[in-house]
């Protein structure tokens, strides 16, 4: 135990020296994010959004509905160290060499802080040795991004490492006109394109949820079959920077479809656990959508296990429609494991019998893996016809 202190004592020193030795003074300063100009007000996602709003039209109130939950643009004053030739080196042995993970995250911290446009390279230099799927190697170029925009962009293209689509998200975050102006002016058959679509999307994400939403609906304009997944991932930042309401608001005010579905379903799962009453309230008010259906599922999914008393309660105020069957499905979907017959009685009570069937199938095959005799038994006096039944046996036969 002494000699184990000792060695965690000693590399708590050797990390204070290495600092001391590559620090200079601090000063306070804004650092500039990007190397482009930001008074092209040309590009045609921010058109876009201009035009809608000032129209008064859905994508005008998407934007100014959501604008009061994105936060604030990462300008901000913030502190930076300046760091010598040997000091940055200092860091990068300890980086490489030390066993202890909270010694090799400071060494890295402090590398971040003193990032500048002059060492940029050689602080890149300290961590090549990790993967390129290495969270510290993400978070640098990202941080370069930020600061040197195309410069970190342009040396990722002739870089042999995955590290372009990293500097173009935080170029993105930082300075997105002109990231997407830059991003416009590629080819469409460019490989650049293709390689930093979705960094596009994490980037205006972090920054403005709006401009991505915006960038993802010109995507799935175009043709793209991973528009869903972007329009996902920009839900998720809404609900990580705003309120559940915020992002309620933006996603029922996205064009009617595949991606407002998408992120409705995405934003209930949410909401559902804030409150899934209030969940419930606002997804019945909406058109009845495969969104909708999605989104209530996923609540008494949640709800089933938060309060099923409540969700059986709400579930009994709903008359015979397919939101109740839906509700049905997602809180039978929750308990099956635990008591599959319970499940199995509330497929029964679904009135939709397509829905009905496929549910008593699946409900059915985990009910025989998990309680075999029980359910040989059920599957006897169930009265499911012929081919359901060989469905759900033919499953159990294949284990």
């Amino acid at each position: 135990m002494k000699n184990s202190l000792l060695i965690h004592t000693t590399w708590a020193i050797i990390v204070v020296v290495a600092f001391m030795i590559g620090v200079k003074k601090p000063v306070d300063e804004t650092p500039s994010y990007s190397t482009e100009n930001d008074t092209n007000s040309g590009d045609r996602y921010t058109r876009r959004s201009q035009q809608r709003g000032a129209s008064g039209t859905t994508q005008g109130r998407v934007a100014s509905r959501g604008s009061r939950a994105l936060g604030v643009p990462m300008n901000s004053k913030k502190i930076k160290i300046n760091l010598t030739e040997k000091g940055i080196k200092s860091l990068g042995q300890m980086i490489q060499t030390s066993n202890n993970p909270v010694e090799r995250r400071i060494a890295f911290s402090r590398l971040l802080e003193g990032l500048t446009h002059e060492n940029a390279v050689l602080i890149r230099e300290q961590i090549t040795h990790m993967s390129s799927r290495a969270g510290e190697w993400r978070d640098f170029h990202y941080a370069w991004g930020q600061l040197a925009g195309q410069a970190s962009v342009e040396f990722g293209q002739d870089s042999k490492e995955m590290d372009m689509a990293a500097c173009f998200s935080g170029w993105a975050s930082a300075n997105p006109r002109a990231a997407m102006d830059w991003y416009e002016s590629q080819p469409d058959d460019s490989k650049n394109r293709k390689d930093i679509k979705w960094a596009a999307v994490h980037g205006l994400s972090d920054n403005d949820p709006i401009f991505a939403t915006e960038y993802v609906l010109n995507r799935f304009e175009n043709g793209d079959k991973d528009a869903g997944k972007m329009i996902n991932h920009v839900a998720s930042s809404l609900l990580r920077v705003g309120s559940v309401i915020d992002a309620a608001q933006w996603s029922e005010n996205l064009p009617e479809g595949k991606l407002r579905d998408t992120a409705v379903g995405r934003v209930a799962r949410d909401y559902a656990g804030d409150d899934p009453s209030k969940a419930i309230a606002w997804l019945t008010s909406l058109p009845e959508s495969q969104g909708q259906s999605k989104g209530v599922g996923a609540v008494f999914y949640s709800w089933a296990k938060s309060d099923p008393e409540a969700a059986v309660s709400r579930i009994n105020q709903m008359g015979v429609s397919p939101i109740r069957d839906t509700a049905l499905a997602g809180y039978a979907g929750r308990i099956v494991y635990q008591d599959p017959a319970a499940a199995i009685d509330l497929a029964n009570t679904i009135s939709n019998p397509k829905s009905r069937s496929d549910s008593l199938v699946r409900y059915g095959r985990i009910y025989l893996r998990h309680e075999p005799e029980a359910a040989t038994q059920w599957l006897a006096e169930s009265g499911l016809t012929a081919d359901q039944k060989k469905r759900i046996n033919s499953s159990y036969k294949r284990r």
